[in-house]
Order: structure tokens, then C-alpha cells, then sequence
């Protein structure tokens, strides 16, 4: 598990550091770096959670599912903070911002490659 999401991490870092480049040739690194530092956020938040889930599972199964549960919460609302803060407070372009994001979680698909469950 830690070892693909560790892959995972590797990808969407490339990813998003290309987004972060071609972004740059128009002017809009910043809003793409900031795209880039909302997305790493998420990867790191979802693997520290898994970790958690994994420890508590093997005492009581339904505490794992429930920290999983609240991680989605929490990270969700982690996300509306941040591009908020992005977009309103620090006044970066929304299309790099949401962007980059959106690329860089499409690479969390690699991580689920021959899964059968997302816990696997």
C-alpha cells in the first residue's frame, strides 16, 4: 500500500511539475505552483490517513472506515480553504490553479491500477 502510494506521489509530482512548465511558458507559474502545492497537500493528507486506517483496522475494522471517512471530510474542506485562499486572498488566475490540480489527481489512477479495492 505504501509502496504504490509512494509511486502515486512520484507521478503526480511529474505531472505536476509539467503543468507548473507549461504553465510558466504563459506567464503563470505562480498560480500553477500554488495548483501544484494544493495538489501535494492532498496526496500527502490521503497517504497519512491510509496509514492511520491501516494501524486502527487491524484492532477494529470500523474505526479504519470511519478515520477514511472523516479524512474525505476533512480533506475536502482542506481543499475549499486552500483554493479560496488561492483564488480570492493571493488573487492567482483560477484556470493554472484548478488546472494543475485536476491533472495532478488524474495521476492517482496509476495508483489504482490492478486494485480490486481501494484499501488494497
Amino acid at each position: 500500500m505504501i509502496k504504490n502510494l509512494d509511486k502515486s506521489f512520484k507521478v503526480q509530482g511529474i505531472i505536476g511539475l509539467i503543468m507548473v512548465a507549461v504553465f510558466a511558458t504563459q506567464g503563470q507559474a505562480m498560480g500553477a505552483g500554488y495548483g501544484f502545492f494544493v495538489g501535494i497537500m492532498n496526496v500527502i493528507m490521503l497517504g497519512f490517513t491510509f496509514r492511520k486506517a491501516n494501524q486502527r483496522a487491524e484492532d477494529d475494522a470500523k474505526a479504519g472506515i470511519l478515520i477514511l471517512y472523516m479524512s474525505a471530510v476533512i480533506r475536502f474542506i482542506l481543499l475549499a480553504v486552500l483554493f479560496v485562499l488561492g483564488l480570492q486572498v493571493f488573487g492567482f488566475e483560477a484556470m493554472p490553479v484548478v488546472l494543475t490540480f485536476v491533472v495532478m489527481q488524474i495521476g492517482q489512477v496509476f495508483n489504482l491500477k490492478g486494485k480490486q479495492r481501494l484499501t488494497d
